[in-house]
């Protein structure tokens, strides 16, 4: 949200974007870059990114073991993964930059001295 003071007003619409459309979309939709580290010849390891490598933070948990996650009650993969299908990644985010014009509208600006 940036690096100024939020009024206590405006913390709970804030916290429910984050909760009911920021978030989705970030962990359902949003792709993003995940490292395969390599062992270069002088022991180092190094970071390369590959295209095989880009996926959404969802489809890089499905990756892991059943035993190596564990979600919150009542949470599957596939309550995830039938989330995730409810929309398209580009239907997700217009629906999200939507939800962030209309929250940004209702709050009302401070008046200016002139």
């Amino acid at each position: 949200m940036g690096y100024d003071h939020i009024p206590q007003a405006y913390a709970k619409p804030i916290n429910a974007f984050y909760q009911q459309t920021f978030n989705p979309w970030l962990n359902l939709h949003r792709p993003c870059l995940f490292p395969t580290l390599i062992r270069n010849a002088k022991g180092k390891l190094v970071k390369r990114y590959k295209h095989e490598d880009v996926k959404t933070p969802l489809e890089r948990l499905l990756l892991l073991t059943p035993r190596a996650w564990s979600p919150s009650p009542g949470i599957t993969r596939d309550t995830l993964k039938i989330q995730a299908k409810s929309q398209t990644d580009l239907a997700a985010a217009q629906a999200m930059q939507r939800a962030k014009r209309e929250l940004f509208a209702s709050f009302v600006k401070p008046k200016r001295r002139a």
